[in-house]
């Protein structure tokens, strides 16, 4: 609210009533003597003297600002207890604003003054809805508030917001004591002014990434605007973005806390950002880089706490975790996973470093970059700028003694042999490639010169996987698939399935969160043989499914049958995927 000795809004609202004459001079005089004693927000003196109502307070910034007063009759003073997730209970007890209604997707929100006005744009930011704004008495907005979060359902309901993200972390906490001022923590109040404000449009950003389970923050500059876009379930949603003036210092404010250059901006960046909120440690993977209109930065959330230590909490199914866990348990080979970008490669490799990591065992990694940090495994980033890259690092592996290594990806003919080597000399290799499935990487590495003959001795198992939608738990309905489409898909004809609905739960997607489907081949003799003897893809594929292993389309299938996707979420995955 205004204070009368440094606002510009005092004369406002002191002009507006004398306008209407409510103040004289006699007024005036001891509205001056009072703020002598206390200094105060003008509007509270005027009306601790009741030298006015909050009434005539609303009424005349209403008028003045051509905005509609909120002044409902005491048995209205009510609002929907959901609105409560919308906004922080200390945002809106610091700023005087209360969320009253949602109509047509457009935020109602009332105001005390025109000064509190000013955080609309982080209201949109953190709603990502427009705001159509009231002007209310003092006395109404804080009877709201009361009924609203007077109880403390805020940090109840927020709490419940992010259960999704709270798992067990063994390892979270070693350390931290030593490294707490290089953590973001985001339950502290930013400092005052602008700031402070920045800082809250900053953390409001986290805060909405966190609670939609995003993946990826997306800021990005245009001519006159910008876009503030979360990858949510691997679709990009935009949320309301601030306004143009306030996209370079939100974006300094990040690159400050990602340990980059805030100066440099015509060459890409990395760095990484660490916060806390309540209990939970969340970790950032940052990347700049320059565009037309000023920098774009993608931010990669990392969940350290969400790897599974069982490899059916991802997804596979039990025949498919046992073919990996046996083969992995090796005392040397090579495994192999596919899959694009995107799809969590990264995720099932750590989630195998989890079952190999134990005392005895001496696990180096060389990855680009680093994504989550372990006790006990030995973990090496790439630097090619230095000449450290995935071969270099392989090299001197070799010479450290190791049981396991983990190579982030196999990019080249120099990286490949050096994993076959290691794996021919009784280590266990595992590392990622691009290809479409899990045996398309044998035609892979046969067009970098690897022979046959090497594979077929050294590969262990090849896994490929993608990632689908889950359908929302709260609105998924049922309906009788016609026998045609069951047939075609190999499906049991007559068989309920389920399609997406939509509901506030999801966003009206139909969907909430995803599930891997996967394809774990393991080479058995017969499958050696067929590699040695340079046998297409399409053949291994034929033997693989007469051994039983399931291909990329029969998980999506299985996971149609029971209910956890619909069948157009699994036929847009793997429709592409065949002989």
């Amino acid at each position: 609210m205004a204070n009368i000795m440094t606002d510009p809004l005092e004369t406002l609202i002191l002009k507006l009533l004398q306008e209407k004459g409510l103040l004289d001079a006699k007024k005036l005089e001891i509205l001056r003597e009072a703020h002598a004693k206390e200094n105060g927000p003008i509007e509270r003196l005027i009306l601790k003297k009741e030298l006015a109502t909050e009434q005539d307070i609303a009424a005349a910034y209403a008028e003045h600002l051509a905005l509609p007063l909120f002044e409902p009759a005491k048995s209205e003073l009510q609002v929907d207890p959901a609105l409560r997730r919308l906004l922080p209970e200390k945002l809106c007890r610091d700023q005087l604003i209360v969320p009253v209604a949602i109509h047509d997707q457009t935020l109602d929100l009332i105001f005390v003054t025109p000064n509190e006005m000013l955080i609309i744009d982080e209201v949109q930011l953190l709603t990502n809805m427009p705001v159509r704004p009231f002007i209310a008495p003092l006395g109404v907005v804080e009877g709201l508030l009361e009924t609203l979060y007077g109880t403390g359902a805020a940090t109840d309901d927020f709490s419940a917001g992010a259960k999704e993200f709270e798992a067990e972390d063994e390892d979270d906490d070693e350390g931290a004591s030593d490294q707490d001022g290089e953590i973001l923590h985001l339950d502290q109040p930013p400092p005052p002014g602008r700031d402070g404000r920045i800082i809250r449009l900053v953390n409001q950003v986290l805060e909405q990434a966190l609670r939609n389970n995003a993946s990826d923050i997306h800021l990005e500059p245009f001519e006159d605007s910008c876009k503030i876009r979360f990858r949510v379930d691997g679709l990009l949603q935009e949320i309301a973005p601030p306004s143009r003036a306030l996209f370079l210092p939100i974006v300094s404010r990040f690159k400050i806390l990602a340990k980059m250059d805030i100066a440099e901006k015509r060459i890409p960046q990395d760095g990484a950002i660490a916060l806390r909120q309540g209990d939970k440690r969340v970790d950032l993977r940052v990347n700049t880089v320059p565009t037309v209109y000023g920098e774009k930065m993608v931010m990669r959330i990392l969940d350290k706490g969400a790897i599974p230590l069982q490899l059916t909490g991802l997804g596979f199914d039990e025949r498919q975790s046992t073919d990996l866990v046996e083969s992995i348990a090796l005392p040397h080979g090579l495994m192999l996973v596919t899959g694009p970008t995107g799809s969590g490669k990264s995720t099932t490799l750590y989630a195998c470093l989890n079952l190999l990591n134990e005392a005895d065992t001496n696990i180096c990694t060389v990855e680009d970059p680093v994504e989550y940090k372990f006790k006990g495994m030995n973990q090496v980033q790439v630097k090619t700028q230095v000449g450290l890259t995935f071969a270099s690092a392989l090299r001197a592996f070799l010479r450290q003694d190791p049981d396991v290594i983990m190579v982030g990806e196999v990019r080249d003919q120099e990286t490949a042999q050096i994993c076959l080597k290691a794996a021919l000399t009784g280590h266990f290799v595992l590392s990622t490639i691009h290809t479409n499935d899990s045996l398309s990487s044998v035609s892979r590495l046969q067009d970098m010169g690897i022979e046959p003959f090497l594979l077929a001795s050294t590969m262990r198992v090849v896994e490929a996987q993608r990632l689908i939608r889950r359908l929302c738990k709260d609105c998924k309905e049922p309906y009788d698939c016609d026998p045609e489409t069951a047939r075609r898909h190999g499906l049991e004809p007559g068989r309920m399935l389920y399609r997406p609905k939509g509901c506030a739960s999801c966003r009206n997607s139909g969907y909430r969160g995803r599930v891997g489907i996967f394809e774990v081949i393991r080479i058995t003799p017969r499958m050696a043989n067929l590699i040695q003897s340079r046998t297409p893809v399409s053949e291994l594929r034929r033997a693989a499914s007469e051994q039983g292993m399931k291909l990329l389309t029969d998980s999506a299938i299985d996971k149609v049958r029971v209910g956890m996707t619909s069948l157009e979420e699994a036929l847009s995955v793997t429709m592409a995927e065949g002989d």
